[in-house]
Formats: structure tokens, C-alpha cells, sequence
């Protein structure tokens, strides 16, 4: 009886199967023609491995749906003829248990998606091989898996709303299962998502369950009950987290500025729908007009178009340029504690005879054990993994590296180069100019359990970005000698408040909030608090 129920799913779907496979190579063709042309009309090549790691960009992202596409057809024809012809009942009624008939017929449906999905994922990674260090391939091969784990909720969930005799719990089984499958679909998998094959064993049930229901029953055994509950708490952990990082918005209730003529925080509130109230706190309101006046360094453009430039105050004039030039922002979100998937940077090389910052061949990738350098013609750069290597030794950094930091782009005036920590917490910068490169430990107080670090090269060259430590102390980072400046902010928490930093000619104004309290508070020059105010 078994090897006759494999027999004829076989003949059922050995034509879908040859033409899915025709489908599958025409898009591997595909593929590998667009790598081709991207990676011959992009410069420098290595531009699109930093696309990859830095800007998320996975040139196979697009082949998930090709796994689904499969699983979803093998689910039709497998179990559409039997649902049509009403051959189900006779499922039922074979010699054997009725679990052990399902999962016969959903063993040969789960083993025809595995070869294609198989040879899907050794094809393009072949491909990817000839184009990608091997780390990137490590990461496609992860996401090949979880694009098969993925068409197999898909094919479970599919197949249990075919077979399903009651047609509003077919429509309800087949639209969980869309459900599920646009709350698992995403860019980056990591050891989480392990957790949907519960939710792939559960869908295996209700496929059982509509088994039952052509004798109108229905599955209630304990497993079943565990797997249900499991699943709703999986699959709810699951929304959550994608409706934070794909649909929640950012919303500002107050912009909050300290003027400098009124000596006052004025506040710009928000009420959506393009309806803002200007005014000071628990003092008085104005118009937008009166808002504008007391801000001159924020509204600086319209002074100098009405000629009203420069300005004086407090005995102090300030023209266009002393306040274009002091102006500087620095802004933290808790969206940029997430780690990149792979620690791959370009490895910038500033040339001082020449004024911008080329994006260079050369990439590094923070492994385990070492720091390697790649490029495009060679993938491993032994020469510079080498002197890497050395440097590393030279200063006797711990490996594995912890964190890096810095910003991966050439659009950008200077160069700082990447810190990363090491597995002793001590702080290291790397970074090269004119074909040197460089490494050296960054001294910072050891009582510093280090959260964070912004990197932001500027044209002031008075402070290079800042660092959060894990208690949530803020510090400014001096441009030079990268010492740490403390900064008072009062109940900030980076885990859960956006912060932005304001500079201008008289204050450095700093303002952080976690959307319900709207905190402010504003410097002197020498980073002195001034003054501090909470609005909610």
C-alpha cells in the first residue's frame, strides 16, 4: 500500500514537477545573467558586497517566492483532483492508519519540493561562489534554508484548506496560512525563526484535522491542543516584532528649540493633520510668525533672503557663516543597536592629493579569529589579511571582535575609520589613508560597559560622534583624542528613546524622548547644563 500510494502521487504530479523544474532553470538563468550585468556595470565591484552587508541588498532575495511558488502549485495538483472527484473519502478508507496515509502523501509532496528547493539553492549558490567571498555564500545557504521552511508552512497550509470539507474553516486554514507566511517572509533569518517549524508541525495537524472533517470529526488530541497554543504565541512574537520594524511610524508631538532671544525652550506640538500649536510651557501661545523670530539659528535662511544678517545678541554678532558653519546634528535611534548580519566594511583608503574619498576594492570581514581583507579579483587579499594579521598581534587584540562601529560609506568629508571592541572590552580604531594602514587602542574609562558608538566624520572636526554605555550614560567623543566627554541627559534609555543632538553658534542642544515624555536639554559651549525641561 505504501509504495502504490507513492506510485500514484507520482504520476499525479511527474509532469508539474518536470515543468517547475523547466521554470527553475529559466530562472537561474535569469539570475545568473542580471549578477552578470550588475557586477559589470557597478565600480568598483566590491560596491555590491556592500550592498549586500550594509544596505541589506541580496541579489536571490526575489527566489523565496519561486519556493513558494512551487510549494503552493505541488499543494494544487496534488490534492485539487482528489477534492474535485471526491476520491478524498477513499483516502480515508485505505488499509493503513488515516495519519499514516496524510503523512504518505505529504511525505511525497514535501519530498518533490525539497529536490527542487535543493537544487535551487546548490545552483545559485554555485553561482553566487563566483561572484561572493564565501561568507556571503554561508549566508545564502541559511537563507535558502528558511525560503524552504517557509514553502513548507505554505504546502501544509495550502493542502489542509483543499482538503477541508467545511468551506468557511477552508477559507479561515488558507488565510492563516497567507498570514503566516507574510509574517514569516523577510530579509534577514536568524536562530528565531527556528521556531516556525512548530508552526510547521502544527499546520501538519490541521491537514489531519481536514482529513477528518470528510467523516466530520475533527482532531482534539493533546498534541494537537499544545501545538495550537505553541503556535499563536510563536506567530503573535512574530507580528509584533514585524509590526515595529516595518509599520510603526515615528511621531513627533513636540519640537522643542531654545531661543536665544527669549531665553525660553519653545515648543512647535504637533496634533497631526498639519495642525501645530507654538508656544512656551505653562506660560503662553503665538503664531507660527512669533515661533520663527525667536529662533534665528534655526530659521537663519529667511533672515539672510530679508537681509536681517547678522543678528546680534547679547552683545554677540553672528553672520551667515558663523552660523552655517557651527551647525551640526547628531541624532540616535534604538534601530541602530541592530547588528549588521555580516560584519563586512569597506576598507576606505583616503589619498591626501586627491579631495573625495573613493569607495575602495578592498573589503574586511570581522571574523572569529582573525580580521580578512577580500577584493574582487583575488576574494582573499592575502597581502593585506596578512598585515592585518600582524596588527592585530602587534597590539594584542582579543578576538572574537564584539562590536564595530563606524560608518561604511565614502560620502563623507574625512575619514575615522572603523572601532570595534574586543572580547576583553578594550576599544581599538582601524583605519587607513594614503596606503597605510593604522590601528590603535582608544583609552576610555574602564568602568564604561560600552552599548554603542555613532561615528560621524564633519567638517568642524570637534567631536567625531558619540558613545552610550549600557547604564545609558551619554558621552561626545572629541574629534582628536577621542576621549569621552559625560553628558548629563536625565532618564534617557537608549533601549527605548530616539535622541538628537542640535549645535549652533551659542549652545549645543540635546533632545530625547520615548514618545510619551519629550525631554530637552541645553549646553554651553564647554558642555555645562544650562538648563533642562520635560514635556508630555
Amino acid at each position: 500500500m505504501i509504495k502504490a500510494i507513492i506510485k500514484k502521487e507520482w504520476l499525479k504530479i511527474k509532469y508539474l514537477v518536470l515543468f517547475l523544474f523547466l521554470i527553475t532553470i529559466s530562472v537561474l538563468i535569469h539570475f545568473y545573467i542580471n549578477l552578470e550585468f550588475l557586477f559589470k556595470t557597478v565600480e568598483p565591484e566590491s560596491m555590491m558586497w556592500y550592498r549586500f552587508s550594509s544596505l541589506e541588498q541580496k541579489p536571490y532575495d526575489y527566489l523565496a517566492y519561486l519556493f513558494y511558488l512551487i510549494s503552493i502549485a505541488i499543494s494544487l495538483f496534488q490534492f485539487i483532483p482528489e477534492r474535485v472527484k471526491n476520491r478524498v473519502k477513499m483516502i480515508i478508507h485505505f488499509p493503513i492508519s488515516i495519519s499514516k496515509s496524510i503523512f504518505l502523501h505529504l511525505f511525497v509532496g514535501a519530498i518533490y519540493i525539497s529536490i527542487l528547493s535543493l537544487f535551487i539553492s546548490s545552483s545559485t549558490s554555485y553561482i553566487l561562489s563566483f561572484y561572493y567571498p564565501s561568507e556571503i555564500i554561508t549566508i545564502a545557504l541559511k537563507d535558502f534554508f528558511f525560503y524552504f521552511l517557509g514553502s513548507l508552512i505554505l504546502y501544509f497550509g495550502v493542502s489542509s484548506a483543499i482538503i477541508e470539507k467545511n468551506s468557511t474553516i477552508s477559507i479561515i486554514k488558507l488565510s492563516l496560512s497567507i498570514l503566516f507566511i507574510f509574517i514569516f517572509h523577510k530579509n534577514i533569518f536568524n536562530t528565531n525563526d527556528l521556531l516556525w517549524i512548530i508552526v510547521s508541525l502544527f499546520l501538519i495537524t490541521l491537514v489531519l484535522d481536514s482529513f477528518y472533517s470528510i467523516k466530520e470529526q475533527r482532531v482534539n488530541t493533546i498534541s494537537f491542543k499544545f501545538l495550537t497554543i505553541s503556535s499563536i504565541f510563536i506567530v503573535g512574537y512574530f507580528a509584533s516584532i514585524s509590526y515595529k520594524e516595518e509599520f510603526k511610524k515615528e511621531f513627533n508631538k513636540y519640537y522643542i528649540f531654545y531661543s536665544p532671544i527669549i531665553k525660553e525652550f519653545v515648543y512647535q506640538k504637533n496634533f497631526g493633520e498639519h495642525n501645530f500649536e507654538y508656544g512656551i510651557k505653562d506660560k503662553k501661545t503665538f503664531d507660527r510668525e512669533t515661533y520663527e523670530s525667536y529662533l534665528p539659528f534655526v530659521y537663519w535662511r529667511n533672515l539672510d533672503i530679508q537681509k536681517k544678517l547678522p543678528i546680534m545678541i547679547d552683545t554677540e554678532t553672528f553672520d551667515k557663516e558663523l552660523i552655517r558653519d557651527s551647525r551640526l546634528s547628531f541624532s540616535f535611534k534604538p534601530e541602530f543597536l541592530k547588528e549588521q548580519e555580516l560584519k563586512l566594511y569597506p576598507f576606505l583608503n583616503p589619498n591626501s592629493k586627491i579631495g573625495m574619498i573613493k569607495f575602495p576594492e578592498e573589503v574586511l570581514i570581522f571574523e572569529d579569529k582573525k580580521i580578512t581583507a577580500y577584493n574582487f579579483d583575488e576574494k582573499l587579499d592575502k597581502k593585506l589579511s596578512e598585515e592585518l594579521t600582524s596588527l592585530t598581534k602587534k597590539h594584542k587584540v582579543s578576538f572574537p571582535i564584539k562590536k564595530v562601529w563606524g560608518k561604511a560609506t565614502n560620502l563623507k568629508p574625512f575619514d575615522l575609520g572603523y572601532f570595534f571592541l574586543d572580547s576583553k572590552n578594550r576599544l581599538f580604531r582601524l583605519n587607513r589613508a594614503d596606503d597605510i594602514t593604522y590601528l590603535n587602542e582608544i583609552s576610555y574609562p574602564k568602568e564604561i560597559d560600552l552599548a554603542y558608538i555613532r561615528i560621524s566624520e564633519n567638517r568642524q572636526k570637534q567631536f567625531a560622534g558619540y558613545a552610550i554605555s549600557k547604564n545609558s550614560d551619554f558621552y561626545l567623543l572629541d574629534y582628536h583624542s577621542f576621549e569621552f566627554k559625560k553628558i548629563d541627559l536625565k532618564e534617557f534609555d537608549y533601549k527605548k528613546m530616539r535622541l538628537q543632538l542640535i549645535s549652533n553658534p551659542k549652545y549645543y542642544l540635546i533632545r530625547y524622548t520615548d514618545e510619551e515624555n519629550y525631554f530637552v536639554s541645553l549646553f554651553d559651549k564647554k558642555l555645562n547644563k544650562l538648563e533642562e525641561e520635560v514635556f508630555k
